[in-house]
């Protein structure tokens, strides 16, 4: 996601250096004006693109009628995993589970824990509960579920999305993209690799890796952050008439999740700037 934020960064400074002052007050009054159409029709204006932060906090979804019990009991038991003590973490993520029984981030910690026992089994459970409750995405759930029921399946190797979430942690970026390569060269068919992979690429390379990933039939998540970026790629090699329809249509598509809708907005409003 910060290499995301980081090519959508590159584009606003690109975007500033073209336009500097150079706009009236007429054309500065006309973006409220300005109105991107899907393919069936839905409209988004550039005034209410512009609302966009670019990020979607999980953190917050439905938090406003949570207790404080359950809130506290959550808190200490992310503190319990994040010191290794996972029957503990997930002894205290029950408990806030019963206090709120509605909400997802309890029930998406306790499948991200049964995730780091090495119990497969349970953590499937956990995150067919949290897309039930969070159909519209809880941070990774939908790449989780999607990859997860390919292992029981016997399509992926069991602990194969244990094993990708452990890349998230690797901070030098040459032995980033060394393992990075090493997943896509053991795990072709895995799209959320090629999306990682597609991340540290440029140029015609970047673009094959996307086109790899989208050809893998990806879950919606993957898939909607594999379309985001080949939408900031093209835009970059001025086809933003193209790029343009990308990102309406992913805004518009009801089964894109909350974090990858508000992204796409945001890129929607950069890439479109005059």
């Amino acid at each position: 996601m910060k290499i995301i934020i980081g090519i959508l960064i590159g584009l606003l400074l690109v975007s500033s250096c073209t336009n500097s002052n150079e706009k009236s007050k007429s054309s500065q009054m006309s973006t409220s004006k300005i109105v991107f159409t899907d393919s069936l029709g839905n409209k988004i204006s550039k005034e209410e693109l512009a609302k966009s932060t670019g990020s979607f906090n999980y953190a917050v979804l439905g938090i406003g009628s949570i207790s404080k019990s359950a809130k506290l009991l959550h808190n200490t038991a992310r503190q319990h995993g994040q010191n290794g003590e996972y029957e503990k973490a997930i002894t205290t993520l029950k408990l806030a589970r019963k206090e709120a029984p509605d909400w997802a981030y309890s029930v998406y910690d306790l499948a991200y824990t049964y995730l780091l026992k090495d119990d497969f089994e349970k953590a499937l459970t956990y995150y067919r509960l949290t897309d039930s409750l969070a159909p519209e995405g809880f941070y990774t759930s939908k790449v989780a579920l999607h990859t997860l029921e390919k292992e029981k399946k016997g399509d992926f190797k069991q602990g194969l999305y244990k094993m990708y979430m452990s890349l998230e942690w690797i901070t030098d970026p040459k032995e980033k993209l060394q393992m990075t390569e090493l997943l896509v060269s053991n795990f072709p068919t895995f799209a959320p690799g090629w999306k990682d992979y597609s991340s540290l690429l440029e140029g015609e390379k970047r673009k094959k890796a996307i086109e790899k990933g989208l050809s893998l039939n990806p879950d919606v998540e993957t898939k909607g952050i594999l379309l985001i970026n080949k939408a900031l790629t093209i835009a970059n090699e001025e086809n933003k008439e193209q790029a343009i329809k990308i990102l309406t249509n992913l805004i518009f598509d009801s089964t894109t999740t909350l974090g990858n809708r508000e992204l796409a907005k945001f890129a929607l409003n950069t890439i479109s700037k005059e």
